[in-house]
């Protein structure tokens, strides 16, 4: 490691550079980030990519440790009030593929070098919403193809293939017979289900689609319902079914789904993620901060440059060998899975 970069992790992490107990190799701690939407930002809110809105800014993230982003192809209801289209898709991905190798540090979607090693940010490309996908046999495996790893079924509207957690009707179906149809197609291509947004009947559809195929299931960005009782987050029995599944659970960074009312801050955070280990285990929590998304993010935690901040407060509550596996390691292991030898 540089001697500068040394120092820099060492400031970063709190501790104070005179003390002799700082003066001892502190390994960098790599963040894989699940939910950040800087094609939204870029795409929609006339932000940039190398700095979005301040929440990600790119080179003070890969100084704080970031080195990987899922970006959903986001399209908001205002461009489409239906959903997104297969054109609106289309122009997110010529946008992200035209800007990405032109802003440092950023790279194109991929696994090699491993994220972390080469000096940049890895990317990978997501879906909020992936029914303009489902009429066409060969969409996912070209989606795949070109970097798309997890396929969000819903947003904030029901639609052809699920329903959404906004759906308030206790006796709503889940899955449709398109949805479940879709679910089957993406994991023969390899991708993995995002059930972020989703209903508890979709959950559970999903959830039992995956244990037959051996397919994890993934929540890039919700929480524990447990600690903020919205609809938008976890049960404790969905932590523990997604756990069974061999997924992961991104912790989101948006107040309302950290706390029942008002402004979050930095230890909500935490609770989140200790709560989500004594319920799934170590090995199914990851970060899906949704930054660039429209968050209110919490006090102590407004953008990734304060991710340091959060490796603090774990270390603080006790959350130690488990760190690197929170930040990144979880997330790499659903988004580059070892492949099998030829």
């Amino acid at each position: 490691m540089r001697r500068g970069a040394y120092f820099l992790v060492v400031a970063a992490l709190g501790a104070p550079l005179g003390d002799a107990s700082a003066m001892k190799y502190v390994p960098p701690v790599r963040v894989v980030d699940l939910h950040v939407d800087l094609s939204y930002r870029v795409g929609y809110e006339g932000g940039t990519l190398a700095a979005g809105s301040g929440q990600m800014v790119g080179t003070r993230a890969l100084a704080a440790g970031v080195a990987g982003l899922v970006l959903p192809l986001f399209v908001p209801y205002r461009v489409s009030p239906t959903g997104p289209r297969a054109e609106d898709l289309e122009s997110s991905y010529a946008r992200l593929m035209e800007q990405i190798p032109k802003t440092p540090p950023y790279s194109l979607a991929g696994c090699s070098p491993e994220p972390g090693d080469g000096g940049s940010i890895h990317t990978w490309f997501a879906f909020e919403g992936s029914a303009p996908l489902a009429a066409d046999e060969g969409a996912v495996d070209r989606w795949v193809k070109r970097g798309a790893r997890l396929f969000g079924l819903v947003h904030t509207k029901d639609n052809v293939l699920a329903t959404s957690s906004t759906n308030k009707d206790p006796k709503a179906a889940g899955l449709t017979a398109l949805g479940r149809a879709f679910v089957k197609r993406v994991h023969k291509a390899g991708g993995i289900i995002d059930v972020s947004h989703s209903s508890d009947a979709t959950i559970a559809d999903v959830v039992a689609i995956a244990l037959e195929d051996g397919v994890p299931v993934v929540a890039t960005h919700s929480n524990a319902r447990a600690l903020a009782p919205n609809p938008r987050n976890l049960t404790d029995d969905q932590l523990r079914a997604i756990a069974k599944t061999g997924g992961i659970v991104g912790v989101n960074f948006h107040s309302p789904f950290l706390v029942p009312s008002g402004r979050a801050r930095l230890k909500d955070v935490v609770r989140h993620i200790r709560h989500i280990m004594a319920v799934a285990g170590k090995d199914h929590v990851a970060i899906g901060s949704d930054f660039e998304g429209d968050i209110t993010p919490p006090i102590g935690l407004e953008s990734a440059e304060r991710f340091p901040d959060l490796v603090r407060a774990l270390n603080e509550a006790g959350v130690v060998a488990e760190v690197p596996l929170v930040l990144s390691r979880n997330a790499l292991r659903i988004l580059c899975p070892p492949q099998p030898a030829q």
